[in-house]
């Protein structure tokens, strides 16, 4: 093979990758990115631009009136528990957001009138749950204790 062949596939080659790379590189960047989230769990979604959110499952608390929610955001693909309390009352001791597979976020409650545990990737099967009147080592030894239905 000749010098002026080999140049000329070279040069053909680098000019068709050239060409596939511009025609593919709009359609890849016009689809969203898929958030998996495998290193999101247990960071914070409120500083970590967890935009898009929606709430999956909520429920009142009887006793307070407080409002938890299972909350999802597509932009970073997890999923974390938020409690919103209602005008200046404070109630609640903590709040949870817990995987069917064992692993429990846990946040005691400070004086915000909005306040949320940690991330889990979605991929878990998660609840959010509200514990009240704590009266015991467990977890379970809550006054009110309330959980979203698993999603």
């Amino acid at each position: 093979m000749s010098r002026p062949d080999t140049r000329l596939r070279r040069f053909l080659t680098y000019l068709a990758v050239v060409l596939l790379a511009g025609v593919l590189a709009p359609v890849v960047a016009g689809q969203p990115a898929l958030a998996s989230c495998y290193a999101c769990d247990g960071v914070d979604p409120n500083t970590n631009g967890c935009t898009g959110t929606q709430t999956i499952h909520e429920f009142t608390s009887e006793h307070t009136g407080v409002r938890v929610e299972l909350r999802f955001s597509s932009a970073c693909g997890g999923a974390w528990t938020r409690l919103t309390q209602p005008g200046n009352a404070r109630y609640g001791t903590d709040i949870f957001l817990q995987s069917k597979d064992g692993l429990r976020y846990l946040h005691h409650l400070g004086s915000d009138s909005q306040e949320w545990t940690a991330m889990m990737r979605w991929t878990r099967t998660l609840r959010a749950c509200y514990g009240w009147g704590f009266n015991g080592g467990n977890w379970d030894n809550y006054s009110e204790f309330s959980c979203t239905p698993w999603w």
